[in-house]
This record gives structure tokens, sequence and C-alpha cells, in this order.
């Protein structure tokens, strides 16, 4: 019976080790934000995001007032982040599994955009105003 409770010790320290390895990352590296959105023109505005994950793995739906100059940040969800460092998930570790889809409103102008989250990209919409034309700038850094 002993050495059972040894292979049983031994596989219990396996998966702590596996464990600690794979979750490192999230406590060592500095996870950037989901998206942000930001109001560059000198008037508030309502902005609308819609994020949607491959698979229903994520879903959003809110609206922001953002005033002149205003930001707003959205970071990445921790459960996200577990599920994305499991070491047996399907696609590469530390990404979602598939392109998310986000879907920007301001005003009477939208944008949509196709993106893979991961641990240090982030997605940057900008509401910009030249000389009454509005239009959303989208980019995308790691």
């Amino acid at each position: 019976m002993s050495y059972l409770k040894k292979i049983l010790a031994i596989f219990i320290v396996f998966l702590v080790l596996i464990t600690i390895v794979n979750l490192a990352p999230l406590a060592l590296m500095t996870v950037e934000p989901l998206y942000i959105i930001e109001n560059n023109d000198k008037y508030p505005h309502n902005a609308t995001v819609k994020v949607t994950g491959n698979g229903g793995e994520y879903s959003e739906n809110t609206t922001y007032h953002l005033e002149p100059e205003e930001s707003v940040s959205v970071e990445k969800p921790i459960t996200l982040l577990i599920k994305w460092s499991n070491p047996f998930k399907k696609g590469y570790q530390y990404y979602a599994s598939g392109d998310y889809r986000y879907h920007v409103i301001f005003e009477n102008t939208s944008v949509t955009y196709y993106s893979t989250p991961h641990l240090v990209n982030t997605v940057k919409f900008k509401l910009i105003n030249e000389n009454g034309n509005f239009y959303v700038h989208v980019s995308e850094y790691s």
C-alpha cells in the first residue's frame, strides 16, 4: 500500500509543478489589456463595444460614455488567462483558441476588427474627428 501512496504523491507533486510552470507567466509578465478605446475628439461621445470570442469563449457588449480625450482600458478576464495557459488545450499556449470579433460603434460610425488575443497584445480603437468627418482608427500592438 505504501508503494501506491508514493506513486500518488509523486503524481500530485508533478501536477503541482506543471500548474506552477504554466501559470508563472501570468504572475511574471505584464498582461496587456484586451482592448483600449479612446475619444480623440473635443466633444464627449458614446461608444458601444461588442466582443465575441471564438466558439463562445468570451462575450461582451458594453456602452461607454467618453469625455473629450478620455480612454478606457479593459483588462483580459483572469478566467480567460487561465484557460489560455492550459498546456493541453488546442492551439498555442497563452493564446485564445481563435479570432475574436471586435465591433465598435461611435455615434454613426462603426468598425469591425478580428484578432487572436494573447497575453501581450492589445487592440486599440480611436475615434478621430477631422473637420466633422468621424472615423475609427484601429491598431494592434504587442
